[in-house]
């Protein structure tokens, strides 16, 4: 269940972070696309992406719910955890809607495979933190 608990803002700036859409197997196809966000083209429509040389078309994002929102790792190695269980501390969200994708970027995974991390520019309206 997540609780929304809107931002506080004066004034509606834009703010450039990222999402992450799925994750990419080590042959470049996807392992899985995550269900709640739906890659859009410059038209509007939805693309039905297979490998990763389609990811080039993605121009928008229609997110179905609340989306964690951070920093871009870009094609860095994500870092490993210390594998202590997380709190329940608010996260960073976008609320459910479509998004303007600026970027796609690909984390490299330790196991095999990398993040599909989509670059999104959004209102600061739209950011919202949730409880997990």
């Amino acid at each position: 269940m997540l609780i929304y608990l809107p931002v506080t803002a004066v004034a509606q700036n834009i703010e450039t972070g990222c999402i992450t859409a799925g994750r990419l197997d080590s042959g470049g196809r996807w392992a899985p696309q995550l269900s709640s966000v739906r890659l859009l083209d410059n038209e509007g429509k939805q693309i039905l992406v297979k490998i990763k040389s389609e990811l080039n078309r993605v121009r928008a994002a229609a997110l179905d719910e609340a989306t964690p929102f951070s920093r871009c790792e870009g094609e860095k190695f994500l870092k490993r955890g210390d594998n202590s269980p997380l709190s329940e501390a608010q996260v960073t969200a976008i609320r459910p809607g479509t998004v303007t994708v600026v970027g796609v970027g690909f984390p490299k995974l330790r196991v095999g495979g990398e993040l599909v991390e989509l670059q999104v520019q959004v209102g600061s309206k739209e950011i919202l933190m949730v409880t997990p």
